[in-house]
């Protein structure tokens, strides 16, 4: 893993957001519409709950989401889990911000975030199951947790079909209270995304 970003690359879009609605852990749908001239969007295509680094992240995400709320800002995190699956997991930690499910990637490739192929699925696998273990016992237990209660169900085959041949990109779109991209970067499945402080000071800066 390289090391964690402070600053992001210019990539800057100014185009209109393409709409999406999706079912939450929390209950009910998350539509982008809903924050049209409310709030600010960071929206985050992660790899999901069965990803040890974006656990991390999400943990970081959690930890600094009040500076997020301070710039009118929501996260949306995107996952390609079950909906379901994703609900039994998190009890009792679940994320403070919206957590949306889009098992078929279809929003995925809505925004422009690819598969990268079997070759890369199988070096994220080795990799997202080894480098737990420089974080502990804890750390390894929870990611063959997190891929058990993830595949072991009626979607078995579906499921790791997902996990064995697909490594999605991820995306990271800052979008303003107009529906505006105001930045984007894409991603690898195992790239460092940026940190929430430095997501929280570039969406200060461009949609101002």
């Amino acid at each position: 893993m390289p090391a964690t970003q402070n600053t992001l690359p210019s990539t800057d879009s100014d185009r209109l957001a393409p709409l999406f609605e999706l079912p939450s852990i929390h209950g009910g749908t998350v539509a982008l519409a809903d924050y049209r001239d409310q709030k600010n969007v960071i929206l985050w295509f992660s790899r999901g709950f069965t990803c040890n680094f974006c656990r991390n992240h999400m943990n970081d995400m959690a930890h600094n989401y009040e500076a997020v709320r301070a710039i009118n800002t929501e996260i949306i995190q995107v996952s390609p889990n079950l909906h379901h699956t994703a609900q039994s997991y998190f009890p009792p930690d679940t994320p403070p911000f919206p957590f949306i499910c889009d098992p078929d990637k279809r929003l995925y490739a809505v925004y422009g975030l690819g598969d990268r192929g079997v070759l890369e699925a199988t070096k994220n696998t080795v990799i997202s199951f080894t480098a737990p273990l420089a974080q502990g016992v804890r750390a390894e237990a929870e990611t063959i947790r997190a891929s058990w209660v993830d595949t072991v169900n009626r979607n078995f085959l579906r499921r790791l079909q997902h996990h064995a041949l697909t490594a999605m990109e991820q995306g990271v779109f800052i979008i303003d209270r107009q529906g505006i991209i105001r930045y984007q970067q894409i991603l690898g499945a195992l790239d460092e995304i940026p940190t929430a402080e430095t997501l929280v000071e570039v969406t200060a800066r461009v949609c101002s």
